[in-house]
Parts: structure tokens; sequence; C-alpha cells
């Protein structure tokens, strides 16, 4: 009788795991030169790539509200043109309870941006190696047209 009660108490844990879906928070993105001028871009690319993320109709994953994100960043006074911001998001990911992150970098050298986009297991803390969106150059007056490169090449990561 233990055996069965132990074999069909597995069987339920297996179909939980299965079933639970990623929980994913876009973070605004971090201006690695820190020119101020272009500070507006970290939210700007969080917010359209979230935009983005949000036309996946998908059982798998639930992405994390921006308004809850933003209220994290606040309580915790997590600022992207904070040089501690890359280890500081750590904290904000274990209070929206995700385990998936998407972020960036961008700087601005020679009159164009310079994109860096990855998707992170928060456990790990560590970007997935095969979907990264890595050196994306844009002009000033094109930088969007990168969200849907960046949503291209994370997409496969979290379908």
């Amino acid at each position: 009788m233990k055996i069965i009660f132990t074999i069909v108490f597995m069987f339920f844990i297996s179909i939980l795991n299965l079933s639970s879906k990623d929980r994913i928070t876009v973070l605004p993105f971090s201006n690695s030169d820190g020119n101020l001028e272009y500070q507006i871009y970290c939210y700007d690319l969080q917010d359209s790539l979230y935009k983005m993320l949000e036309t996946i109709d998908s059982d798998k994953f639930e992405l994390v509200p921006v308004l809850e994100v933003e209220s994290v960043l606040a309580e915790l006074n997590i600022d992207p043109s904070n040089p501690q911001y890359q280890s500081d998001v750590w904290k904000a990911c274990k209070m929206l309870k995700a385990n998936k992150v998407i972020t960036g970098t961008f700087n601005f050298e020679a009159g164009k941006f310079l994109i860096n986009a990855y998707i992170y297991d928060v456990r790990m803390k560590l970007p997935n190696p095969k979907y990264q969106a890595k050196d994306l150059f844009k002009d000033p007056e094109n930088i969007f047209e990168v969200i849907q490169e960046i949503f291209d090449s994370l997409k496969p990561a979290i379908e």
C-alpha cells in the first residue's frame, strides 16, 4: 500500500512540475555609458519588448506586469543608471517571484546604439547561451527596430 501511495504521489508531483509556468519579468535595460541623455531608452526598450512579448499566446509562461516591476524597483531603489544595477536586479527578481528575466544593455558609440539583450535563468543568474541578441547596431532614429530582432532571438527560449 505504501508503494502505491508513493507512486501516485510522485505522479502528481511530476504533473504539477510539468504544468507550472515560467514567470518571466522584463527589466529596464542598462545604459552602459551612463549618458543621462539616453536614460529614457532604459524604460522604452523594456516597455516595447514587454508589449511584443504580450502578443505571444502561450500557456507555458506568464509575464510579470510592468507596474509590478516598477513598484518593486522603486521599493528597492533600483535604478538602471546605478553601477550596482546588474547585481541589484536579483533582489527584484526574487521579490517578483520570477524564474526568468529578460533585460539588456545599450551603449552609444560613434553615432549608433550598440544593444545586447539576454534571457537569464534567475536561479543560476546566468544568461541562456543559445538565445541572446548581441551586437545589434542601430541609428538613434531607428533604435526601436531592434525590438523585433530581440524578440525573434529570445522567443524560442520561452516557448
